[in-house]
């Protein structure tokens, strides 16, 4: 039996428990030793106060201690603002995220609009989400923190077209870390929105996707990247590139053995948004479970893939630019406080520059406490796990004005 002690906020979904710092007669579990089979169970744990638990690896998944691909080009977490900016970085960052927010909602009705256009007429319009995918992407990387905590500031179970806005916010920043020009931007974006079109043409009972499903049921759902392709086709699209990440972003080990009958290139958007669609779907729990943390999200997509290097590396690629603890990300300390992520420590992501907003008994901190992490003592302050802003009821704008006042 191979076994390791981890803190709990490393604990993921197919790791098999056998221990925890606590007598099992104060936890809701009747048996001592199962493997995690959804999120709610580390969720229950958490609740009963354990903090440290111990695992075997040789019945369930093993701890990643730290993502060894390295990536061909330097990548950098999200900026958290413009270096030209004249505002101190608290307003700038306060701006950013109201700006992010309040163009996420308008950008959401508008997708919803081009969706339902598309459930009733078969077809996409093409050139009109051409033009909306340009605007996206300016906005993106002028901002690209904010938009990054637009996203995940926003309910869980979200809808088709939400979780499209967020594939493709998310794969154009991940192509511009890894340098792509701007033509292939845009075929990430129009790829990452449009990626699952071809439920727009399924029963709104089996787009929900609820588990598990008959086989029949199952099988339809799994047409939907084919109805997607047709739709693509019949609306005018000729890029092939958008085609093969529609056509195969589903399937991804079925897309890799298609070397030779799609590009490099081809192959590789779809890889990265195949996995990107992975990791929303783990954080807002659209299949049904309980939605993860980004942090575990993270971890379960890297050990999943980790066996087929090129899928583990673009997981890789995306935990360094959404880094450990994420600019606007709330989190909790080992002290028992709250607090939001303000600044990023180059070189050392895992000690961000924080904003604690609660104290230890729940109660608000007006002005916000900054706390450096890079200063505190050995054996201080550490960053637990990280929370939902939004089940925290906690505004994340309004902390950072505070701090700026």
């Amino acid at each position: 039996m191979a076994q390791r002690t981890i803190p709990l906020t490393r604990l993921v979904v197919g790791m098999y428990l056998i221990g925890v710092n606590r007598s099992w007669l104060q936890t809701p579990f009747l048996r001592h030793k199962f493997k995690i089979k959804d999120q709610s169970e580390i969720e229950a744990l958490r609740r009963a106060g354990i903090t440290e638990v111990t695992i075997d690896t040789g019945q369930g998944l093993d701890l990643v201690e730290t993502v060894l691909v390295e990536p061909p080009t330097p990548i950098q977490p999200i900026a958290p603002f413009a270096a030209t900016s004249s505002l101190p970085p608290t307003i700038m960052l306060a701006e950013n995220l109201s700006k992010a927010t309040q163009r996420r909602a308008e950008w959401v009705n508008r997708l919803n609009g081009l969706f339902e256009q598309t459930r009733i007429t078969g077809l996409v319009q093409y050139d009109a989400a051409n033009r909306f995918i340009d605007e996206i992407i300016a906005d993106i990387l002028d901002r690209q923190a904010a938009c990054y905590a637009a996203l995940t500031l926003r309910q869980p179970d979200s809808t088709l077209h939400e979780h499209g806005l967020t594939v493709s916010t998310l794969s154009v920043m991940l192509g511009h870390a890894l340098g792509y020009p701007r033509e292939r931007l845009q075929q990430l974006g129009i790829g990452g929105m449009l990626h699952d079109i071809g439920l727009m043409r399924l029963p709104l009972n089996i787009v929900k996707r609820p588990k598990p499903m008959p086989p029949a049921q199952q099988a339809l759902y799994e047409s939907h990247t084919t109805q997607g392709g047709t739709i693509l086709e019949k609306s005018g699209s000729s890029d092939q590139a958008v085609l093969a990440i529609v056509k195969g972003h589903h399937n991804l080990a079925a897309q890799i053995e298609q070397t030779g009958e799609i590009s490099a290139a081809h192959q590789e958007s779809t890889r990265l948004i195949g996995i990107i669609d992975q990791y929303d779907e783990l954080v807002t729990g659209q299949t049904g479970l309980t939605p993860m943390s980004s942090n575990q999200a993270l971890t379960q997509l890297y050990q999943r893939h980790r066996a087929d290097e090129a899928l583990s590396q673009v997981v890789s690629y995306l935990i360094r630019v959404i880094g450990v603890y994420p600019l606007y990300s709330v989190v909790a300390l080992s002290s028992g406080e709250l607090a939001v992520v303000g600044a990023i420590t180059p070189g050392k992501a895992h000690l961000p520059l924080l904003y604690i907003c609660r104290n230890p008994s729940g109660e608000t901190c007006v002005p916000p406490v900054s706390l450096d992490l890079v200063h505190e003592p050995e054996g201080g302050r550490t960053i637990r796990d990280v929370r939902n802003a939004d089940r925290e009821s906690l505004d994340v704008e309004a902390v950072l004005r505070q701090v700026a006042a």
